[in-house]
């Protein structure tokens, strides 16, 4: 009996296999929740990030850095970016619902041109090399665009109730420059200063591609980038997409618009003042500058033919060209001093001061105008001009006689060539022929057949009353 009572409580005292589990499981359960609490505090910002990163223009929210374009843009085919802007447009009233189709109707009709399509041509890069920062100017389609007005090639002035300017037509007036920007240089700028602006009015200052709806505010359609002067807002690409920037901008300000070909970034000032960098990846696509209201306003835009308001830009010469060209125009009409051109050709012995006639080879010069001048106005006009250079070919050269005579002046020329003088210029050469009967036989005979061949070839065209002759050319070097 003791025997059996010992072993009865030694089986108390030892421990079943469950109660053993059990002990582990309550030992390990602690540290397994700890673990995933752990692993959700880290994996939960993540996912949140995420998530909001996936949703892009549902929200409207602040950003501290710029907004990448470019990886926006392909965001934009997404389903979510499609549903939220159909719930946007559900919520607007008919009017803006109206001008904002009309304006995707007109994008899906005219796609942007390639850089190759609007890249700077070879006429063009001559006419800025020649005009420098002048080549630059607004001219718009008055046929299509009768909204704005532009004088000095970079004054714009917007006027009130325009076609387009009606919520349902678009709701703005736009503008683009004639060439876009270029992207040698590794910034380029250019400024807006709003010389009149009614607190109705908006303003939009960007860039975009062309085509581009004259009836849409730059930063709401594909492909451009805007900063509003009513809210200070800034946009890209759709409405939707308006966050908030920076101050409203009225009269009297200076906004300025910069851009970096390379990295396609664009940053705005505002009197001087750099605001933050804006937007990037832009490198797609040639930019226009861009400018639009919605009102009566005025705008003049310097691209850089005047000093800048923003002074690194004036340091760092960040205009769009030189303010002068560094290509020298051609010497106007009717200038003859300080041509290197035409003085090179009073120079002798140059080869564009020589002439060589085909027939005689005898090389001719003409005298300086002054030099001529004063021939012509000479009392006599017999004396010897061989030196003075100037002969008229006739068509043909019938005797040695003519063709070894000194060439008359320009007086001379003239008189030789009427009428009167032609007629006795026949008439002297018959009284040659008549004297030259006494030199023999032979020579007279061929002095009277070059005679009556002169005579013949004078009143070719003409009657022997009015005689005319036929003139090849003025051979003058």
């Amino acid at each position: 009996m003791p025997a059996l009572q010992h072993m009865s409580q030694r089986q108390e005292t030892i421990p079943s296999g469950g109660d053993s589990i059990t002990a582990l499981i309550l030992l390990l359960l602690p540290l397994l929740i700890i673990s995933v609490a752990l692993i959700f505090v880290l994996i939960a910002p993540f996912i949140i990030y995420l998530v909001l990163r996936f949703r892009p223009g549902v929200t409207l929210s602040e950003r501290d850095g710029p907004i990448n374009v470019q990886y926006e843009e392909q965001l934009e085919f997404s389903s979510s970016f499609q549903r939220a802007c159909q719930n946007w447009a559900d919520q607007l009233d008919d009017n803006t619902r109206a001008g904002y189709e009309l304006a995707q109707r007109w994008c899906a009709n005219h796609p942007p041109l390639s850089p190759r399509d609007t890249d700077i041509t070879m006429p063009q890069f001559l006419g800025i090399q020649e005009k420098g920062v002048s080549a630059w100017s607004f001219d718009p389609a008055y046929e299509s665009n009768q909204g704005v007005m532009v004088s000095a090639r970079t004054e714009l002035q917007f006027f009130a109730d325009s076609p387009g300017m009606a919520t349902e037509e678009g709701g703005a007036c736009t503008i683009q420059s004639n060439l876009p920007l270029p992207k040698s240089n590794d910034i380029y700028y250019w400024e807006s200063k709003i010389f009149s602006k009614p607190e109705a009015t908006t303003i939009a200052i960007g860039l975009s591609t062309k085509p581009y709806p004259s009836f849409r505010f730059p930063g709401y359609c594909k492909h451009s980038v805007a900063i509003f002067s009513q809210d200070g807002f800034k946009c890209y690409n759709h409405p939707l997409n308006a966050q908030s920037y920076g101050a409203p901008f009225v009269k009297g300000d200076v906004v300025g618009v910069g851009f970096r070909p390379r990295t396609g970034s664009v940053f705005f000032t505002r009197n001087g003042v750099r605001m933050a960098e804006a937007f990037t990846g832009l490198q797609s696509y040639n930019l226009f500058p861009t400018i639009s209201a919605d009102g009566a306003a005025e705008v003049h835009v310097n691209f850089g033919q005047a000093g800048f308001v923003f002074i690194e830009a004036n340091v760092k010469k960040w205009g769009l060209a030189p303010m002068i060209g560094t290509l020298a125009p051609p010497p106007a009409y009717g200038q003859d001093k300080d041509s290197v051109l035409i003085e090179a050709c009073n120079v002798p012995g140059t080869s564009t001061q020589l002439a060589s006639d085909t027939r005689s080879g005898q090389v001719l010069r003409v005298p300086p105008y002054e030099v001529a001048r004063s021939i012509a106005q000479a009392p006599d006009m017999h004396r010897d001009v061989s030196s003075q250079g100037i002969r008229m070919n006739t068509l043909k050269q019938d005797d040695e006689e003519s063709a070894s005579s000194h060439p008359p002046p320009y007086m001379d020329a003239m008189i030789a060539s009427s009428p009167t003088s032609l007629t006795n210029q026949a008439q002297n050469d018959h009284n040659n022929a008549n004297v030259s009967l006494h030199r023999g036989a032979i020579h007279s005979f061929q002095s009277w057949m070059a005679s009556w061949r002169k005579a013949r070839r004078d009143t070719s065209s003409g009657t022997p009353e009015t005689p005319s002759t036929e003139l090849v050319g003025v051979t003058i070097d």
